[in-house]
């Protein structure tokens, strides 16, 4: 049997962390940094990036260690966690060349970023992070001549396949989009 730091092994060491044991989240991250940030140094353009990213993964990781399960080990968990992370470093990355694309054409343009209604709970906070660094990003570096704006659809249950809008889903969301645009045209 492995031991973990006087743990009898990994679901108790999992509990510890849990419970804030400081030597257990100390062991936890001595034991599982080097591993996470190989693997995010193979995906990541630098070093500094990828420790970042490690860093984002052990802080998400332990704000939602409550619902780790132990339906596979803790490294295999935080490898999900990480990959995640790498992919919003990327989603963001793009998003952000691709704004300043638009803005270098179009220099006078009136963007409006937008979250998603069928992304609900955790994921939702995450996405509205990342669309507001977007958002904060460009509107401090490129400075265009009309500020991003962001608009925030009303949570809604997808009615369409599997977690897709409808017809009538997509009504709904035209609704509450149209008098946010209808202002702005007015600005």
């Amino acid at each position: 049997m492995q031991r973990f730091l006087g743990f009898s092994n990994e679901q108790v060491l999992v509990e510890a962390i849990k419970n804030g044991h400081e030597s257990a989240i100390e062991y936890w991250f001595k034991n599982y940094h080097k591993q996470l940030l190989n693997l995010a140094m193979q995906k990541l353009p630098n070093r500094s990036i990828a420790e970042e990213i490690v860093q984002e993964t052990f802080i998400n990781c332990l704000r939602s260690i409550t619902l780790f399960k132990g339906d596979s080990s803790l490294l295999t968990y935080m490898q999900s966690i990480l990959r995640h992370e790498i992919n919003d470093f990327y989603r963001k990355r793009y998003a952000k060349k691709f704004i300043k694309t638009i803005y270098s054409h179009y220099p006078d343009a009136q963007l409006v970023l937008l979250n998603s209604p069928m992304v609900g709970g955790q994921n939702n906070l995450l996405l509205q992070e990342c669309i507001t660094s977007v958002q904060n990003e460009i509107n401090s570096e490129v400075k265009p001549g009309k500020p991003i704006k962001i608009f925030w659809f009303n949570a809604m249950q997808p009615a369409g396949c599997g977690y897709h809008p409808s017809i009538s889903d997509h009504q709904i969301m035209a609704n509450q989009l149209i008098p946010f645009i209808k202002q702005l045209l007015k600005q």
